[in-house]
């Protein structure tokens, strides 16, 4: 059974979470873009974050898709994927105003992602445990 369900929309597959900081009752949804090609946790605009009462985590370095680097406040921050929820270190944009995950993200809620563009679902459903076969 899937445990989130989104849409395909024109920039990609996106689904809706919950992000907060250190008071949960300061948290919102937002729609977020799965891109695949970002390995990160979360990225999000530092004007959307500073709302949420994330803590300031420290800087990272970006490799772009050009090659070229780039330097990036962080935040940690708790993520809510329907009844699941993650923490995970979240990568402050100030030239974005798109919420995007990665793999990281993926992987910490344990997810695979399946998309159907022609009937625009998009579902993230539970991967199964490693095999364990030689």
């Amino acid at each position: 059974m899937p445990s989130a369900t989104g849409s395909f929309a024109k920039a990609g597959p996106t689904i809706t979470v919950r992000i907060h900081g250190v008071f949960p009752e300061l948290g919102q949804n937002f729609e977020v873009l799965i891109d695949t090609g970002y390995t990160g946790f979360l990225s999000m605009p530092i004007t959307k974050a500073f709302p949420l009462g994330l803590l300031l985590f420290g800087t990272t370095s970006l490799v772009l898709a050009d090659g070229s680097t780039s330097n990036r406040l962080t935040a940690y921050g708790m993520v809510e994927l329907g009844s699941e929820s993650q923490n995970g270190v979240i990568v402050l944009e100030t030239g974005s105003d798109e919420l995007l995950v990665g793999i990281e993200f993926l992987s910490a809620f344990k997810k695979r992602l399946i998309v159907c563009p022609t009937s625009g679902v998009v579902e993230l459903i539970d991967a199964p445990p490693p095999s364990s076969t030689p």
